[in-house]
């Protein structure tokens, strides 16, 4: 049987996602290594209405996560990833190293925040109207 790891896009996050990461120290003093004392509040509630701490948050938790299973022995023979998930999974198929994505991944934030400040968000949503979508 071969095996598939999958990374998602935005949509996933939640307040407190890096607290419970497996290894989590490790991954984390890496991420500091690169983004510095930021690594320590990306998931909070507040961080997480931009891009770009959604993003890094979604590539150190999918890194975390694809190698606690390999770890316990679950290797993949393939890797996906939607948008932002595309970075951990190059990070875990050994095409990029985990320093360089960080990288890369905060820029892409940056640049998609410069490009669209506000008034970004879902493609489309049918079936509802405006006031009850708002609340």
């Amino acid at each position: 049987m071969k095996i598939l790891f999958t990374f998602p896009g935005q949509g996933g996050q939640r307040p407190g996602m890096l607290a419970a990461l497996p290894d989590r120290e490790a991954i984390l003093t890496q991420a500091r290594a690169v983004l510095g004392d930021e690594v320590d509040t990306l998931d909070s509630a507040d961080a997480l209405q931009h891009t770009r701490a959604v993003q890094l948050c979604l590539l150190i938790a999918g890194v975390a996560w694809a190698r606690e299973l390999q770890r316990q022995g679950v290797d993949p023979q393939m890797v996906s990833g939607l948008s932002i998930g595309a970075f951990p999974a190059a990070v875990i198929a050994g095409a990029l190293d985990f320093a360089s994505a960080l990288r890369l991944v905060a820029l892409r934030g940056d640049l998609m925040e410069q490009a669209y400040p506000e008034g970004y968000g879902l493609t489309a949503i049918m079936g509802l109207t405006r006031p009850r979508l708002r609340r």
